[in-house]
């Protein structure tokens, strides 16, 4: 099994514990660590296997269509998809530096991601129109639908991701975080969090995180905006998406105010975006054709959606 991690940093001191806590894990595979800074600040060259890239290495590669991978924002990590899919692996994995093995001294963190990536989905297929009892035509025991995963979402123990009011709220009136293995049903969304994923490379045309940070009106919603739309293709072309084991031990609370203060506007938008996702009449055959429908035909208005719009078809061009 070949595989490659993506993970993307700004401090040298993040990385080095990262890379101290997970070696054992990562002993085969193959590390992308893309550092949100102009130039390198710190060198890693003493680990092996890992690959370090930064700003520097983004224009270099991209050119002018270098602003598509925006910076001083998680969403850099679109940038690791990129070189990993390069490596034709069998399994790409992301992870946040800020997130840990929840067994330090035992194996088996890629082998569990790689299995739940392998496990078919059941999905719900039919629905009952009777109160208690079935009615004519229902099925006696096909009432299910299988499908192949693309996408392993895992979870997270210790710190949850949440949003800003969440998080107040959370200060307040605290409840114990939980989570299941489960398969996302056919025709229904997930808030995706970019901190703990694992899929399969011929869906990275579809999984670009999008325009966000100090550059833009959005910010922080990177991740969940692209789960929306790759979960539509997955959806479309007949995918499942999994959700659940193997967690990680996240160690490492966000600002809250400063979330806050980023989340504003995204917050609004995010209640209508998948709606707008939703309305995209897909009829391509690939995860890049699809990608390029959902550009094209997302009825989205405004300076944001239309440099969004040109960057996610540079982006599925890439591949």
């Amino acid at each position: 099994m070949k595989v490659v991690v993506v993970v993307p940093t700004t401090r040298e001191d993040c990385i080095r514990a990262f890379l101290d806590a997970w070696h054992l894990q990562f002993a085969d595979a193959h590390l992308i660590v893309v550092e949100d800074n102009p130039a390198k600040t710190f060198e890693i060259s003493d680990y092996a296997e890992v690959t370090h890239y930064c700003w520097k290495d983004i224009e270099n590669d991209l050119g002018k269509d270098a602003w598509i991978i925006p910076r001083m924002t998680d969403c850099i990590r679109s940038y690791g998809y990129y070189k990993a899919y390069q490596e034709r692996p069998d399994m790409v994995v992301t992870l946040d530096d800020d997130c840990y093995p929840v067994e330090p001294n035992e194996g088996g963190f890629l082998e569990k991601h790689w299995q739940r990536l392998n496990e078919m989905g059941t999905t719900e297929a039919w629905r009952e129109t009777g109160n208690g009892m079935a009615t004519r035509g229902l099925p006696y025991f096909n009432l299910s639908r299988s499908l192949p995963c693309m996408i392993n979402h895992g979870m997270w123990n210790h710190i949850p991701d949440y949003d800003a009011p969440t998080q107040l709220l959370q200060t307040r009136h605290h409840r114990r975080f939980g989570f299941s293995d489960q398969t996302i049903p056919v025709g229904m969304y997930f808030p995706m969090c970019g901190m703990n994923i694992a899929f399969k490379p011929e869906a990275t045309p579809g999984l670009y995180c999008l325009l966000m940070g100090g550059d833009y009106q959005f910010d922080r919603f990177g991740d969940i905006w692209a789960g929306i739309l790759v979960k539509r293709i997955c959806d479309y072309l007949g995918y499942c998406v999994h959700s659940g084991q193997p967690a990680i031990n996240h160690h490492r609370a966000s600002d809250l105010w400063a979330n806050l203060r980023k989340e504003a506007a995204t917050l609004e938008t995010n209640e209508y975006f998948w709606q707008a996702v939703d309305r995209v009449l897909l009829t391509g055959t690939t995860f890049q054709d699809c990608y390029e429908e959902l550009a094209e035909k997302l009825e989205l208005d405004g300076e944001y959606w239309e440099k969004l719009r040109k960057a996610m078809v540079i982006w599925a061009n890439l591949f």
